[in-house]
């Protein structure tokens, strides 16, 4: 049964990361010799077929996702096609990794070899045909691969909405960069930790989730936040025009509505960041990676990585800016936005007698 918990475990995880790179991580391991797998699943991870196969489902999904930076409109809907077909794919390939990661754990603790020979994960003719104890696995780990792909998909969707960036083309190149360094790191620390102990896995399955939970509440509590704070500026502009419109204005360019209102300091403060800002993201940050394009010329491989880099720096960058922005817009309109006090009736004099 710990084994059994621990593959389950194992494969439930793929459901918070880029699933083709879990896969792909765990092929290139298993080809290189780095991990041991059962030799029924080494046919399967260990075969070029079966890299090349997820490496173009990899670049199917990946590659849409940072050219709808470039391209919002067809690329948007090629990506989320691509994305809307992956996702049936989730319980597939939690099952494989779940597989996996049970030839992984018992070749760390040969003591729990008997354990899997007695489950018979796999039938013991050694034909690869997987027993009943293989297909309780398979259907545990699909079941969490594809609950925990649910999770992510809905704080995906309240993230964008909370930032403001939803239907943006930076959610995609942004959420795909997310997946694939979570994939690499995930199975990085199934690996460590099936070497400690395969019930730290579960562990790691548990905090996964929880932090999925957490991420998912505080989401939907930044998108309420958001929905009201755009209430109150749409009433402003409405009763108040200065106001609203200043608060808007100190949006897009930071320290512009606090000129609207005299407040030299702040705003000629908050207009130079912005220009700095701008000099960023179309001089510095373009200038420095076709350094690097250049060099990396020579290997085309070296070349879509330094792309890679270019839309995800940018994209992190005027994300930074929207939520300076945002920052700003905030504290302005509670500078402004401030009740207006009675006024004091001046004190009635007292007759002397």
């Amino acid at each position: 049964m710990k084994l059994v918990i621990a593959a389950i475990s194992a494969g439930g995880v793929l459901g918070v990361a880029d699933q083709y790179m879990c896969l792909l991580v765990v092929s290139i391991l298993s080809k290189t010799g780095l991990i041991t797998l059962s030799p029924e699943m080494d046919k399967v991870f260990g075969s070029w077929w079966f890299i090349g196969i997820v490496a173009f489902f990899w670049l199917l999904t990946t590659i849409p996702a940072y050219a709808s930076a470039l391209d919002p409109t067809i690329i948007k809907w090629v990506n989320n096609i691509t994305n809307a077909v992956s996702g049936f794919l989730v319980p597939v390939s939690g099952a494989l990794l779940a597989l996996a990661s049970a030839g992984v754990i018992t070749n760390m603790h040969p003591d729990l070899q008997t354990s899997l020979d007695a489950m018979q994960l796999f039938d013991s003719d050694g034909d690869g045909v997987i027993g009943g104890t293989g297909l309780l696995v398979i259907g545990g780990s699909a079941l969490t691969a594809s609950a925990l792909t649910g999770t992510k998909f809905l704080a995906k969707q309240a993230i964008g909405v909370g930032t403001g960036t939803a239907g943006t083309p930076i959610t995609g190149p942004v959420f795909a960069t997310l997946e694939n360094l979570a994939s690499i790191v995930l199975m990085v620390l199934l690996y460590i930790l099936s070497r400690i102990d395969p019930w730290l896995l579960v562990g790691l399955l548990a905090f996964v989730l929880l932090l999925m939970l957490v991420l998912l509440a505080y989401t939907v509590y930044r998108l309420w936040k958001l929905a009201k704070g755009i209430g109150r500026v749409i009433h402003l502009i409405e009763t108040r025009p200065r106001v609203g419109l200043s608060i808007l204005a100190e949006f897009f360019i930071w320290g512009l509505g606090s000129l609207f209102w005299e407040k030299w300091p702040r705003g000629i403060f908050r207009i130079v960041l912005w220009l700095l800002w701008l000099v960023v993201i179309l001089l510095f940050i373009p200038g420095i990676l076709t350094l690097l394009g250049t060099v990396a010329v020579m290997l085309p491989i070296l070349e879509m990585l330094v792309f890679v880099l270019f839309v995800s720096v940018e994209i992190f960058a005027v994300a930074t800016g929207i939520y300076i922005g945002l920052c700003s817009a905030v504290s302005l309109m509670k500078m402004l936005d401030q009740p207006k006090s009675a006024p004091v009736a001046p004190p009635v004099a007292q007759p002397v007698y």
